[in-house]
């Protein structure tokens, strides 16, 4: 019984430490500075995007504009504190789409070079649309909560999805010989799940604000001196602190692991510092933002650094998991 039992461990230590590799048919990786070039402005633009709706949010300028797709039913608003902020909010995401669809017309020229690059590109146009479409919705709907939620889930799928192709379009190991990407199992297990729980942590956040539970509990760590207070808005608040602080430890474990495990690997460690740093960064951000009674500029700073931890989770888990290698023809 206890041979058994060995054999089956080892067989699941092999399954778990192995790679999978796959060829692709046309593999040589872009390095067209034109498309370079476009997929970086598209990702600040798009991280810009993210941070003025934190400040859509944030002043409560949400419906600056109540109508969509004009604004007060002219394409010139008028000059009103909230009317602007909500309208340079769709004006940066109007400026993203046309990047974007110039960014896959671009890729497009260089598909048979680059299918991968191509097909994120087409996959990052059908997000920016339905981020538009869900925005004007909306504002339709008046700032529905469940409609916010998947506003942001899409704008964070986005800029995932922008991240990978700035990463593809600077692997300039690669030439123009066969490539092979191989796949540590092992590794895209323990990060799927780090990416599954930010985005949780976002989503819950989002669904705090969206139900006016953000500033229930005025104090940290505990609520009104109570782990679980009692009410449906504290408890909701105090929810979102809890899976923050899952994140945290799950994030830290996982990040220590690949820091200690990969020292031979420059990138893998960076993106694991970083990633940790962040984490760390921003529960500080909530701590200070309520000892601070809720200061509107710290609301935006506050989404804008989540957005960061998502993407160096998204990096940490590219670098860690991809590998490109050349094999000559």
């Amino acid at each position: 019984m206890s041979v058994l039992v060995k054999k089956n461990t080892q067989c699941l230590l092999s399954i778990r430490e192995a790679t999978i590799s796959t060829r692709l048919p046309h593999p040589r990786i872009s390095r067209s500075a034109t498309l370079k070039l476009l997929i970086l402005i598209s990702l600040v633009v798009a991280f810009s995007q993210i941070t003025l709706g934190g400040i859509v949010r944030a002043s409560e300028s949400g419906l600056g504009c109540p109508d969509w797709p004009l604004c007060h039913g002219e394409l010139i608003p008028p000059f009103e504190f909230h009317t602007l902020v909500e309208y340079s909010h769709r004006l940066t995401g109007t400026v993203l789409g046309i990047l974007v669809i110039i960014t896959l017309w671009v890729a497009a020229l260089e598909r048979k070079h680059d299918s991968v690059s191509f097909r994120l590109c087409l996959g990052s146009l059908f997000l920016v649309i339905a981020a538009g479409l869900l925005g004007g919705l909306t504002v339709l709907t008046e700032l529905a909560w469940w409609l916010r939620l998947i506003h942001l889930s899409i704008a964070q799928f986005l800029i995932a999805s922008l991240l990978i192709l700035a990463w593809i379009a600077f692997q300039n190991k690669i030439g123009q010989g066969e490539v092979s990407i191989t796949i540590d199992m092992g590794s895209a297990g323990k990060l799927v799940t780090a990416l599954i729980l930010v985005f949780l942590l976002m989503l819950s956040g989002s669904y705090m604000i969206g139900i006016g539970a953000s500033s229930a509990c005025s104090t940290w760590p505990l609520c009104r001196g109570e782990l679980f207070p009692d009410g449906f808005e504290y408890a909701i608040h105090m929810l979102h602190r809890y899976v923050a602080a899952i994140v945290t430890v799950y994030i830290g474990i996982t990040a220590i692991q690949f820091i200690r495990k990969r020292r031979d690997n420059t990138a893998i460690r960076k993106a694991a510092h970083t990633t940790l740093g962040l984490i760390v960064l921003q529960i500080l951000l909530g701590a200070v933002m309520i000892w601070t009674g809720f200061d509107a500029h710290l609301k935006a700073v506050h989404l804008s650094v989540a957005t960061l931890v998502w993407m160096a989770t998204v990096l940490l888990a590219v670098v860690t998991t991809f590998v490109f290698e050349e094999r000559s023809t």
